[in-house]
């Protein structure tokens, strides 16, 4: 008798937990869509959504999410969710999972892509839910596309050259390169600098009228200054008068406009330093 009991007892546990799988539904995830959120020449962050749909009558927590960003088919980022995300009963959410590309980490690791215009990705998440008597249950999901690669314009010098000397002033010319490594047009709006030779400062200014960057192309600015001994020191002067190699360091900052969606005007600053020969 005590069997037939037990037997009974089993049965309708088995049938009721049937019965609760068989109304419990796994929720819909679905990719949506992926946007980039902003851009400009030192990231560019993307936002992933996906589309949680609950049939159920109660809600439902997304316990976490992970994801790996491989580019070029190698990882580059990854990371977790840092607090569940809540699904109501019925009810459609969206996730978006953020994602921001440096682009000096990028190079650094990917030296190939300075010399691209845009990079390939695949990105693959796994979401865990915690659903009502089914348990956690975990959905994994694949996305490929390709992101913009920007490039800062670079600012080089080409040379130090001596444009006219005598015993009693000279006037020298730095001369730099700025080049334009994207498939775009860059418009300079003004260059500030500071320049330093040998570590003391000579001149600090701002240069106008400086060409339009075409894509993949450079321009050349010069820095004309007229030095004496009296501002420089007797022994200085007489290095430039014989040709001998200088300390030269200028920085500052570039403004430009670009027709790039998303950027417009911007600000970028620089830094350049190296020992240099004067040209006569």
């Amino acid at each position: 008798m005590k069997n037939i009991i037990l037997l009974a007892i089993i049965t309708v546990l088995l049938s009721s937990c049937s019965s609760l799988k068989s109304i419990a539904k796994e929720p819909e995830i679905t990719f949506d869509n992926v946007r980039i959120a902003s851009i400009n020449f030192t990231s560019v962050n993307l936002v992933f959504r996906y589309k949680v749909s609950n049939p159920n009558n109660i809600s439902i927590n997304i316990e976490q999410f992970k994801y790996n960003l491989l580019v070029e088919n190698r990882k580059f980022i990854s990371g977790v969710s840092p607090t569940p995300i809540s699904v109501a009963k019925k009810r459609t959410s969206y996730v978006d999972i953020p994602v921001t590309v440096s682009y000096r980490e990028l190079f650094n690791v990917f030296t190939s892509i300075y010399h691209q215009d845009t990079a390939d990705y695949n990105l693959a998440t796994e979401f865990t839910l915690k659903l009502p008597v089914l348990g956690s249950k975990t959905f994994h999901f694949e996305h490929d596309g390709t992101f913009p690669v920007l490039k800062v314009p670079e600012i080089a010098f080409r040379e130090v050259r001596v444009a006219s000397i005598s015993p009693l002033a000279a006037t020298i010319e730095f001369v730099l390169d700025i080049t334009n490594r994207n498939n775009f047009a860059i418009s300079p709006d003004g260059l500030n600098f500071e320049l330093y030779v040998n570590e003391s400062q000579w001149l600090n200014g701002l240069l106008k009228n400086i060409d339009t960057l075409a894509p993949n192309r450079s321009t050349t600015v010069r820095i004309p200054i007229t030095i004496n001994p009296a501002q420089v020191g007797i022994e200085l002067f007489d290095y430039i008068f014989r040709g001998a190699n200088l300390n030269v360091l200028i920085k500052g900052n570039m403004e430009m406009r670009t027709a790039y969606p998303g950027i417009g005007s911007t600000t970028i600053p620089f830094s350049i330093g190296r020992n240099m020969p004067i040209n006569r």
